[in-house]
């Protein structure tokens, strides 16, 4: 769970860094972090946790969305 913060809170940093312009290295550690939390959230029983997680997949999945 620390690697999966730390990796999104990386492609956060690097998008913002980018002006929301993703790079393809981002946008697929992004895509992955988000297939791992999809695995992991149902385990989840703390409601604290779970709200955190799943902020931070819907973060993972805003910055893997490729640039418009």
């Amino acid at each position: 769970m620390v690697l999966l913060d730390a990796s999104i809170a990386g492609c956060v940093s690097s998008w913002l860094d980018r002006d929301g312009s993703p790079d393809t290295r981002r946008l697929k550690i992004a895509d992955r972090c988000v297939l791992d939390l999809d695995q992991v959230l149902p385990l989840l029983t703390e409601t604290d946790e779970i709200a955190y997680f799943r902020r931070l997949r819907r973060m993972a999945a805003l910055v893997s969305l490729p640039e418009n």
